[in-house]
């Protein structure tokens, strides 16, 4: 009975749309995708997923926009955002369980944080904000909590993408304050908890509507 399950699963995983049609995306659809930064390959590299981006879809009218936490917190035209992404590939999430009412109020609480500076220390807090945790407060507002808060010493910081990004930042992130260097800064730094956009796209409770990557990277 069990690998019946798992082949229906897998037959239903390869019958989602390869083409993203912007029609079809609702409010507060999730996007990912796999930005081209220096960043975004370190993220890559730390959480083991193509998906360095995430971004919350807002339609108005036949228009179709992105909410994100890039610098500053902004609106993006559906067809710039994807043309940021690595070979234009886009993945679409939905929570199934959202009413009119509840999407609303998730782009109404997204939309509070426009103009917010990003983080780009991924700290605690919400007075500067990184793409995931945009989209994990916004849910919060409806009581959904996605994804997992992670300790980032569970993540790959040893690869080398990710320490050279660290080496980069580390003097500004709270954690290191009063610290004489990364590798004194690393125990706290390894206690903070992160939201990545690979964790939101694992959440059980969303359903993969449509996916331009291959099929083993959705």
């Amino acid at each position: 009975m069990h690998a019946i399950a798992l082949l229906a699963a897998a037959s239903a995983h390869l019958q989602v749309p390869a083409e993203v049609d912007p029609a079809a995306l609702r409010d507060a659809d999730l996007v990912f995708h796999t930005s081209t930064s220096t960043q975004a390959q370190a993220i890559v590299w730390a959480t083991a997923s193509p998906y360095a981006h995430v971004g919350l879809v807002e339609r108005q009218g036949e228009q179709v926009y992105v909410l994100e936490a890039v610098q500053p917190v902004k609106r993006t035209a559906w067809a710039a955002w994807t043309r940021r992404g690595l070979g234009g590939h886009v993945t679409v999430m939905r929570h199934p369980g959202l009413d009119d009412p509840a999407r609303t109020a998730i782009l109404a609480r997204a939309r509070r944080y426009l103009g917010r500076p990003y983080d780009l220390t991924f700290a605690p807090g919400d007075d500067r904000l990184y793409c995931s945790e945009l989209i994990y407060l916004a849910f919060a507002a409806v009581g959904v909590h996605l994804g997992t808060w992670t300790p980032a010493s569970e993540l790959g910081l040893s690869s080398p993408p990710v320490q050279a990004l660290l080496r980069r930042r580390w003097r500004s992130h709270p954690a290191c304050a009063g610290a004489s260097s990364l590798a004194a800064c690393m125990p706290a730094l390894g206690r903070t908890e992160i939201v990545t956009p690979a964790s939101l796209r694992g959440d059980p409770r969303l359903t993969l509507v449509a996916s331009s990557y291959p099929p083993t990277l959705r």
